[in-house]
């Protein structure tokens, strides 16, 4: 994972490496100098997949159904999610019988991270890339989807979306962070 400094990739998901860079111990959002906070909400979500492709894709930030404990961050710089580590939801796909021990080392790790104060995040950079296809809708529930080309020739699929109700005014912000 590469550090918060470096802009050398447009997308960035971990989660104890960004404690004190990233996100403080309390979960808020860590600015650098001249970076202003333009809007930061409660129940948002995001997945990332890279390629956009359907077959076989790469997960960079796994998103979550239902409610989920998470802040999300738009700044005059970049958009950032940080949520709370859930050791269920991440488990839940590995917990078969071949899985088991995996999974169980898993749960390990992600309880030790939690306990230490670690969070999850995703931080995007939306100046390094640039929009292919976008999708959107505002009800009944908040929602977008967009297809991301990014400085370092990587394709991004992002997907976005209020967990309760619709937030419209968000999403018009969010969409106007990316360049066409």
């Amino acid at each position: 994972m590469c550090s918060s400094g470096s802009r050398s990739q447009p997308v960035r998901a971990g989660d104890v490496e960004g404690l004190g860079s990233i996100y403080s111990d309390w979960g808020g959002l860590v600015t650098s100098a001249g970076e202003d906070i333009l809007k930061q909400e409660d129940a948002w979500e995001l997945n990332i997949r890279s390629p956009w492709r359907r077959i076989l894709p790469k997960t960079v930030f796994e998103g979550y159904a239902g409610d989920v404990s998470s802040k999300l961050y738009v700044t005059t710089r970049r958009i950032v999610l940080v949520r709370d580590i859930d050791v269920w939801r991440q488990l839940k796909g590995d917990l078969t019988p071949l899985g088991l021990p995996a999974a169980a080392a898993e749960e390990k790790k992600l309880k030790k991270l939690k306990a230490s104060g670690a969070r999850q995040y995703c931080e995007i950079w939306p100046a390094s890339l640039r929009v292919v296809k976008l999708r959107r809708k505002d009800h009944p529930r908040s929602w977008m989807s967009i297809h991301l080309l990014g400085s370092d020739g990587r394709q991004y699929a992002l997907t976005i979306w209020k967990t309760r109700g619709s937030d419209s005014e968000t999403l018009s912000l969010l969409e106007s962070q990316f360049r066409r």
